[in-house]
């Protein structure tokens, strides 16, 4: 009889319900074992069904640890705390970064985060410096190894700049006939790059609807 023929006649189905079986009653009997622990991890091929894990940095390669200070002398406290909560370098330090190339990775990637806020903020000036190890960003090879004590010393200085205001407002081309006031746009204004695109917004659906 054929593999075909024992599946259709059953011959292999009672197998399959045994093993089905099998797995529920396993399954079963270590979730009631897992429940009278406190609150253990429990994971079964690879899949964790709940609980977290002892040690959470366990699946990062080559683990390293840094710690990070950011300089922003001229900011005032609500600025302040604009740039450290954009920080991603700030707000992952306590989880390790993929060796040195993550570090790196992850400077570069803070420092245009940190640009962004700034000019969210209307500092158009602004100018965002990082240090690893003492070492300026851009003088970083992409290759570089910080083989140092741990945690890696990172320095993010922030130099804001004045902060900058709308001054007399034109809108030119098709929008000519539309006034920048209607729009948020007046001389002394927010020129925060947010409150700008969001006045560009509103000005390309007003011609939209102009037809």
């Amino acid at each position: 009889m054929s593999a075909y023929e024992k599946q259709m006649s059953g011959g292999t189905a009672p197998r399959r319900v045994f093993s089905l079986a099998l797995l529920f009653s396993l399954l079963c009997s270590t979730a009631l074992v897992a429940a009278s622990g406190n609150a253990a991890a429990f994971e079964i091929f690879g899949i964790k069904l709940w609980g977290s894990s002892e040690d959470e940095d366990a699946d990062i390669v080559d683990p390293l640890r840094y710690a990070v200070t950011i300089e922003a002398p001229d900011a005032d406290e609500d600025l302040a705390e604009k740039l450290e909560n954009a920080s991603a370098l700030k707000d992952d330090e306590e989880r390790p970064v993929s060796g040195s190339l993550g570090l790196l990775a992850k400077a570069r990637g803070d420092r245009d985060q940190l640009v962004a806020a700034l000019y969210a903020d209307a500092r158009y000036e602004g100018v965002v410096t990082i240090t690893i190890e003492g070492k300026p960003l851009d003088d970083l090879p992409p290759d570089a190894e910080f083989s140092g004590p741990q945690p890696i010393p990172v320095v993010i200085n922030i130099a804001t700049g004045p902060k900058f205001t709308l001054g007399d407002i034109r809108l030119a081309g098709d929008a000519a006939g539309l006034a920048g006031a209607d729009f948020g746009l007046i001389a002394g204004g927010d020129a925060g790059s947010g409150a700008v695109l969001k006045a560009e917004a509103s000005i390309v659906r007003a011609l939209k609807e102009e037809g």
